[in-house]
């Protein structure tokens, strides 16, 4: 959230340089604001800890996205992932969900309420059941990753799709992390969010899979990747990681075939990655 004030050392997450401007600043107190495990800490109190509390969600491009924002509040529940907010006339989604905070409910009451929160799969559904109950929003999760924490959520996905959301929204089924991943593909925006089915490799920055976290195979989830090359989008919006974004659906499908050639000696791999 804060790549000039924050970065990584060892694996592990460092103060680089104190911020050096305003924005610089809160950048860093949304992510103080963020950070699952309360790790990031002033000296002494702020006041601005306040005002920036009422910033989220965050527009992420108001002027090449509109309507798509940050949600902040990263939940330890959902392993610090990122979760997302859509404004659209037809009901807004939450895409996963975020640690619960009473600020932020108001805010997506003013921004004119959830209708449907998307959960992408089993490890990022967050505090869910509370933003339920105050949003009164319609859960959607695929039974195969379905457990005794998301019983209760009000649409299963059966098969392997595809299904829809209003007209602007197609959920693509892509097993392999987990037996339930779904990706939320938004096609007016070209936009896909991905959960942990695909992302950017913080070490070399290319598109990556997380094979110590599968769940299934890494066939099946090559296989899963593989589909994204029949949709026509240039942002992928992951559960971890940043933003991945391309000039246009060329330039998507070669980096997707770049990433599924490199992976063509695990193709063949059925082992299970339990974690």
């Amino acid at each position: 959230m804060a790549p000039d004030v924050f970065s990584r050392i060892g694996g592990m997450s460092a103060v680089m340089k104190q911020p050096a401007s305003k924005d610089e600043n809160i950048k860093a107190l949304q992510a103080l604001l963020s950070c699952p495990t309360n790790s990031i800490r002033t000296e002494k109190p702020m006041k601005e800890v306040a005002e920036v509390n009422k910033m989220f969600p965050l527009p992420i491009d108001e002027n090449a996205l509109p309507g798509i924002y940050h949600c902040g509040y990263h939940s330890e529940k959902s392993f610090a992932a990122t979760s997302y907010f859509i404004s659209h006339p037809e009901g807004s989604i939450m895409v996963d969900s975020p640690r619960y905070n009473e600020i932020l409910a108001h805010k997506f009451d003013m921004l004119g309420g959830v209708r449907y929160m998307f959960l992408t799969h089993k490890d990022d559904i967050g505090e869910h059941d509370k933003w339920a109950q105050q949003l009164k929003c319609e859960r959607i999760m695929h039974v195969g990753d379905v457990d005794y924490r998301t019983a209760d959520v009000e649409r299963k996905l059966h098969g392997d799709g595809p299904w829809t959301i209003g007209s602007d929204f197609e959920l693509v089924y892509a097993p392999g992390h987990t037996e339930g991943s779904v990706c939320l593909y938004y096609k007016p925006m070209k936009v896909i969010f991905t959960g942990d089915h695909l992302f950017k490799s913080a070490e070399t920055g290319e598109l990556d899979i997380s094979l110590m976290y599968n769940q299934q195979s890494v066939s099946l989830q090559l296989d899963s990747v593989k589909k994204l090359l029949d949709l026509d989008f240039n942002w992928i919006f992951p559960g971890h990681g940043r933003r991945i974004s391309f000039k246009d659906n060329h330039e998507k499908n070669a980096a997707i075939e770049a990433f599924l050639a490199s992976k063509e000696h695990l193709h063949d791999n059925s082992n299970i990655y339990q974690a």
